[in-house]
This record gives C-alpha cells, sequence and structure tokens, in this order.
C-alpha cells in the first residue's frame, strides 16, 4: 500500500509533498515503469487530503513525463509511450525525450488549473440521458434573447463605420462602458465612463487582477467555499489562499481582521451577492467594515457581481464598492448570466493607478474585447426590451429557487442542512459529520442525480463537507426529481455512515 508521510505543519504545500515523494520513488525504481497509481480519490482518502491535492501533484508528475493518464484506467508511472528510463531532472527541468513521439511528455507546464478539470471529469456522467444535473450554475438557454440580440448585430453592422471594427482600445467602448458608469448608481456608487475596463468576462477580470497584483508567495483572503475559477486563477500566480468562513450574513469579516493582521495580504476576493456555491448575501454592516478594512490594511478587494440583479427576496444592498473611499475596491461586473455567457463581455471599475496597471496588464493578454460584441450588447441593454427580459428571468430563478427549498424540505433526511439562497443560481448542501463530499457525490451519480463537488470550492482540504446544488437551468418538475433522487442518495449514506447533526447555519472553517 502506496504511503507517504506528510509534515502538515511543513511551509512546503501537501501537493508538492506528494510530487516530491512519488518523484523520487520513481526516479529510484520503487515505482516501477508501467505499474499503476492509486486512484486521486482512494489516495486522497489514504493521506487523508482533498482531491484537488491529488490533482495537482499528479498533474506535476505528468507535466515532467514521469505517469501519464489513461482515459477510464487510471495513472500509470512512465510517460504515455512507455519511456525506458528516466534521467535525474529536478523538478520543473524538463527531461531529455526518448523518443520521436513522446517529447511533449517532457514539457515543464507552468500553469494548472486542477479544480476546473477535476470538476470537468468529475462530471462526464452527468452527460448520460439517465442522469439529472444539478450542476451546472448556467443560466436557462430558452430565456436567451436571441432574435434581440441577432437584430442589433445586424443593425450594428448596417450603421457603424467600417473603421469601427479596426483594433479596439483596451479600454473598451465608450458607449458601453457610460451604460455600465450609470447602472453603477443602481448598485450604490456613482463612476464615469473613464473608470471602467471592459473584459472578456469576469474570469478575464479576475485574470487581469491576480497577473497585475498577486506575485509568487503572496496571501490572498477568500471565503470559504468560493468560485472554483478563482481558486485556480490565484493559485496560478503562486499564491498562498487563506479561506475565511462565512455564515448566514456572508463573509465573517471579524476573522478577515484578524488574518489580514497576521499575513498582510494582497487582496481579498469576495462574491457578496449571490455567492457561489451557496447563494448567500452580505448584509450591509459586514459590508461596510470590510470596505473599512481594505482601508484600515492598505489592501485591495475583487468584488465580482456576477448577477446582483437576480435578488429574489429583498434588492442586494449597496455594493461594498459603495463604501470606498480610497480606491481599494475592483468592482467586477459579468453580463454571462444577465444576458448571454457566450458573448464573454465584463469589466472592471476602478480608477487611478489600479485601472492604468490593468488596462496594460489588457493590452498584453487580448489587446481588446470585440468592439462589434460591445456595441451590439450596449444597444440591448439600453433598449426597452432588456428591463422586461431581466424581469422575466428573474421570476424564473425565483420560481426554480423556491422549488428546490420545498423539494429539499420534502426530501433530505434530518442530519443534512442547506443555505436559503437569496439570490443566484445555487445553494450549498451541508453534509453530517462522517459523510465525504465524494462519497455523497457518487452515491448521488448512482442515484442518478449530478452536484458540484464541495471540495472543488474549498481553498483548504476540507471540512466543511458539502454539495453545490444548482437550480437555474432546469424546470421545477426536474428539480423535485433531483432532490428527490439526491435524497435517497443521502438517505442510504446516513444508514451506513453515522454522523453527528449540524447547525442549521452555513459555518465553515478557516
Amino acid at each position: 500500500m502506496l504511503m507517504i508521510d506528510l509534515k502538515r505543519e511543513a511551509t512546503t504545500p501537501l501537493y508538492r509533498q506528494v510530487y516530491d515523494e512519488l518523484a523520487h520513488r520513481i526516479r529510484a525504481g520503487e515505482l516501477k515503469q508501467g505499474s499503476r497509481l492509486p486512484s486521486v480519490r482512494s489516495l486522497a482518502q489514504r493521506l487523508r487530503v482533498s482531491l484537488i491535492t491529488i490533482v495537482q501533484a499528479y498533474d506535476a508528475l505528468a507535466s515532467e513525463g514521469l505517469v501519464h493518464a489513461a482515459v477510464g484506467r487510471g495513472t500509470f508511472v512512465g510517460g504515455a509511450f512507455a519511456p525506458s528510463h528516466f534521467n535525474d531532472a529536478k523538478p520543473g527541468e524538463a527531461q531529455a525525450p526518448t523518443g520521436e513521439t513522446d517529447w511533449h511528455t517532457t514539457l515543464p507546464v507552468y500553469l494548472r488549473a486542477p479544480r476546473i478539470s477535476a470538476m470537468q471529469a468529475l462530471l462526464r456522467p452527468a452527460l448520460r440521458d439517465h442522469i439529472i444535473s444539478l450542476a451546472g450554475g448556467t443560466p436557462d438557454p430558452t430565456l436567451f434573447p436571441l432574435r434581440a440580440l441577432g437584430r442589433l448585430w445586424r443593425r450594428t453592422m448596417a450603421v457603424s463605420d467600417p473603421r469601427f471594427l479596426q483594433y479596439g482600445t483596451p479600454q473598451g467602448d465608450h458607449n458601453l462602458r457610460a451604460w455600465i458608469a450609470a447602472h453603477c448608481g443602481s448598485l450604490g456608487f456613482s463612476a464615469t465612463p473613464d473608470e471602467i475596463l471592459i473584459t472578456s468576462g469576469s474570469q478575464q477580470a479576475i485574470d487581469l487582477v491576480a497577473r497585475t497584483f498577486v506575485g509568487a508567495g503572496d496571501y490572498v483572503l477568500v471565503e470559504s467555499p468560493t468560485f472554483p475559477t478563482a481558486l485556480d486563477v490565484f493559485e496560478g500566480r503562486g499564491a498562498k489562499l487563506l479561506g475565511v468562513p462565512m455564515d448566514a450574513d456572508g463573509m465573517r469579516v471579524e476573522i478577515t481582521d484578524i488574518l489580514a493582521e497576521r499575513y498582510r495580504p494582497r487582496l481579498v476576493y469576495t462574491v457578496p451577492t449571490a455567492q457561489n456555491p451557496t447563494g448567500v448575501t452580505m448584509n450591509e454592516d459586514r459590508r461596510r467594515r470590510l470596505a473599512a478594512l481594505a482601508r484600515r490594511h492598505n489592501l485591495l478587494i475583487v468584488e465580482d457581481d456576477t448577477c446582483s440583479e437576480f435578488a429574489y427576496d429583498q434588492d442586494a444592498p449597496p455594493a461594498i464598492k459603495a463604501f470606498d473611499t480610497g480606491g481599494h475596491v475592483l468592482f467586477v461586473k459579468s453580463f454571462s448570466k444577465t444576458v448571454i455567457p457566450g458573448l464573454r463581455v465584463g469589466c472592471v471599475v476602478a480608477r487611478g493607478i489600479p485601472l492604468d496597471r490593468l488596462m496594460e496588464s489588457k493590452s498584453v493578454v487580448d489587446r481588446f474585447t470585440s468592439p462589434l460584441i460591445q456595441r451590439t450588447l450596449w444597444r440591448y441593454l439600453s433598449s426597452r426590451q432588456y428591463p422586461r427580459d431581466l424581469e422575466t428571468a428573474r421570476k424564473t430563478y425565483r420560481r426554480r429557487r423556491d422549488a428546490a427549498l420545498r423539494a429539499l424540505e420534502v426530501s433530505i433526511p434530518p442530519g443534512v442542512t442547506w443555505t436559503h439562497p437569496a439570490a443566484g443560481f445555487n445553494l450549498w448542501v451541508n453534509l453530517p459529520d462522517g459523510m465525504s463530499a465524494i462519497e455523497a457525490f457518487e452515491e448521488g451519480l448512482k442515484a442518478g442525480v449530478a452536484c458540484g463537488l464541495g471540495d472543488l470550492f474549498l481553498p483548504h482540504t476540507p471540512p466543511p463537507s458539502g454539495l453545490r446544488v444548482s437550480f437555474a437551468d432546469k424546470p421545477e418538475s426536474t428539480i423535485y426529481e433531483g432532490i428527490r433522487r439526491l435524497g435517497l442518495a443521502l438517505k442510504d449514506l446516513l444508514s451506513r455512515v453515522p454522523g453527528k447533526d449540524r447547525e442549521g447555519e452555513f459555518v465553515t472553517s478557516v
């Protein structure tokens, strides 16, 4: 049985310790060429670490040609074309190719996305016809304004000067920036078009912030759990992630303050409204205190607003940016969920030097976002149809949120709790002590339902143990059936894995 003695108090990340030990054993010949390594799940359970830790270790081994993955079979020692030996290259250095066809296995890779890769792999079974997927976190495509955008696209092409379709400016279309600046007033703060940078989606905005202001070894404070792509982005820059626990009112700012005092982080990343994956909305008092904290500790806050328009019970509180007096808050906005994801348009609202540096980064990364798409989006946002479409979508998603909550009340066994999403597309199911997220995920697949594996949303090794349930892109009847299946799976697990009841309030650990 493969065992590794992990030094959990060491500064070396756990995944690197796993990698170092396996790489040493492979090069020493203790692990023979062609031998099969344990599965990600089994090794994670054996070493009591997260799935992400093992995925990162295996990815690092694969990037140096020490192992290769065979789809549906597992991970094996040696390159994909079975090289006859290993040299003594140090970690991060490329090894000499052993044949004409396996050179690619020796390429060093400096940027990985372990959470995204793991999620894609785990959700492949959800594509089967008999599986109900509550894992997507995506809008309903039947609500997309296809005809309106098609009509406006043609109009933009017809009336625009051809020079409009030349290379654009990094900052983006002035008309769209003016609309966003006016919209900021409804979020509680004022902005000018010159304080807005258009990006290719909010994900690029987060990436621009990370590549501009975060370096290797810098600390970044994040909610726990949070958006897994953001975690991959920050870790891809070499950042050290510190998870801040949450409750029903959002990120616990008093703990954020303690961590900021101790670790001097570079920035804080938060999704205060429609938080992904919990659906929790941070209350106004905490937003005000978080802005004050940024001033006191002289750090940046990345406020990610994915869909505050879809607040169901009452209007969302003012943005954290509304309480920002020193330019510490970088407000990130996306139109993926409120219009269409395929447009890939988002923005950052900032000012002064941070905005200047972000524009420089944008000019390096992709130079500009499509002017044609920007102008078409502006025409749609400025039309009378947009608020009508938005209200239709809000009412639809609220009905589905309510259906999910009713189904949970009926189907989920005692000892399992969940969040009450005030906005957005998702909620978080808290699993009882003694039940791992991967067990619940796999048992759900057997019952015919797929959820988001909670471990992938965590910046650290579990706890908390949970699942993300997404409800926006399914009709009420499908939501009911999917949650019924999840309830059956959890009941079966509880009968085999005794656990303690959790409190109804959503809480995580640092």
